[in-house]
């Protein structure tokens, strides 16, 4: 695995373990608790996290081979003012309903899809070479194709949203 995508994975990998562990300690009915109708609760962020890399993954399967996406259409200036939204926890509607979550599945068996992602996910980013480092991977919504290193960013970043999100959402479950 490259060196830059390897650090990203592994940040990554980090982030979800101490995630996970602190959500170990709560009840059902604390992950479960939702602020108000239109809210969800942590083990809905859960899902959405395993939906947004679930489609993460789809879309590399597909581009990594050879990617469909017009790197033309890439938009820096979304990008980045994609991540600043994600970083300031400005609220924001989910691109596509299919990103939603369904509230159907218990937390261990969004960890055991989400584990199941991951290692599937590991396998393809240890195929990216330097030749095909900058090839788009990832269509985001609003930002446009982007590569592999960017695409991971995003993760994190977004990661890094939901689990503050899930921070404020336990502690008014308290």
């Amino acid at each position: 695995m490259l060196p830059n995508i390897q650090e990203r994975y592994d940040s990554l990998s980090t982030k979800r373990r101490e995630l996970l562990q602190r959500l170990e300690t709560y009840s059902a009915d604390m992950l479960s608790f939702k602020a108000g109708p239109d809210k969800w609760s942590a083990t809905e962020a859960i899902e959405h996290l395993v939906v947004v890399e679930d489609n993460f993954l789809e879309q590399v399967k597909t581009n990594i081979p050879v990617s469909s996406l017009d790197p033309e259409k890439r938009s820096p200036k979304n990008y980045q003012i994609v991540l600043k939204v994600m970083r300031k926890d400005v609220v924001v509607d989910v691109p596509h309903e299919s990103m939603e979550p369904r509230g159907q599945y218990s937390m261990t068996e969004l960890v055991e899809r989400w584990d199941a992602i991951r290692d599937k996910m590991r396998v393809l980013l240890e195929e990216i070479d330097v030749k095909r480092a900058q090839d788009m991977v990832y269509k985001h919504p609003y930002a446009g194709p982007l590569n592999m290193a960017e695409t991971l960013a995003f993760i994190d970043v977004h990661f890094d949203n939901h689990a503050r999100h899930m921070d404020v959402i336990l502690a008014r479950a308290e």
